[in-house]
């Protein structure tokens, strides 16, 4: 079953052509990457599935509904965006884990707040925590846990990873695969060929605007070499 849907996509800006004839789907299990050189698109085609942008032509679907039939900020309650930095809200981590269900007027008891955060890796005691004093990992767990408290069926990942070390970047990518065996989809945009290797089930290349391939990570990295990979792109001028 395919959760997310693109189906004749453009996308421009200032009469660029960012997004050419975009046809994708994405399935509802598993991880899935989006890989490709810098400025090819992959930021922008988070923000159309997160409906921050709309395309100039082309629908999106999700769960077989159009988006434009779904309150967009309903449609951004069921697919968060976790982006690569944490934009936290002044003040503690429990009024950031809080603020998403106050706007929907749902309650959220001390317990459920406690059982967000060890989903994402943190121990009750930092809900007390002010923002600005947690160290970059921990602001960036603290936004995945913003994230679910609102319940999404899709998180959306934008570089998650890239401003962290080495050991916050295990806890991240832990933390996603415990989650989407829990039954949450994860798209993430990754300029790291290993991370995707390690974390993903299926992956979608795009290069210019344009997507090269989509297929099995497994069978894709059993096709091509990650150090061949970067080479091209190196030599091409890209970069990735």
């Amino acid at each position: 079953m395919d959760i997310i849907k693109f189906k004749n996509i453009h996308y421009s800006i200032n009469s660029k052509l960012i997004l050419k004839n975009i046809n994708l789907n994405i399935s509802h299990s598993g991880v899935t990457g989006i890989i490709g050189p810098s400025g090819s698109g992959k930021s922008t085609l988070l923000r159309i599935m997160n409906r921050l942008i709309s395309p100039d032509s082309g629908s999106v679907y999700f769960n077989n509904k159009d988006f434009k039939e779904i309150n967009p900020n309903l449609l951004r309650k069921q697919i968060g965006l976790v982006t690569q930095s944490p934009n936290l809200f002044e003040g503690t981590v429990k009024y950031n884990i809080k603020y998403g269900p106050e706007i929907w007027n749902e309650e959220i008891n001390v317990s459920e707040e406690a059982e967000i955060l060890e989903k994402a890796g943190l121990d009750e005691e930092f809900l007390k925590r002010d923002v600005s004093t947690l160290s970059a990992g921990e602001q960036q767990r603290v936004n995945l846990a913003r994230t679910l408290a609102n319940k999404p069926k899709v998180i959306l990942l934008d570089e998650p990873t890239s401003n962290l070390d080495i050991v916050s970047e295990e806890i991240i990518e832990s933390t996603i695969d415990r989650l989407n065996k829990e039954g949450i989809k994860f798209i993430i945009v990754t300029h790291s060929l290993e991370q995707t290797k390690r974390i993903t089930d299926n992956l979608v290349f795009i290069k210019e605007g344009e997507i090269l391939e989509h297929t099995e990570t497994k069978k894709y990295f059993k096709q091509n070499n990650p150090q061949s990979i970067k080479n091209y792109f190196k030599k091409t001028g890209d970069g990735l």
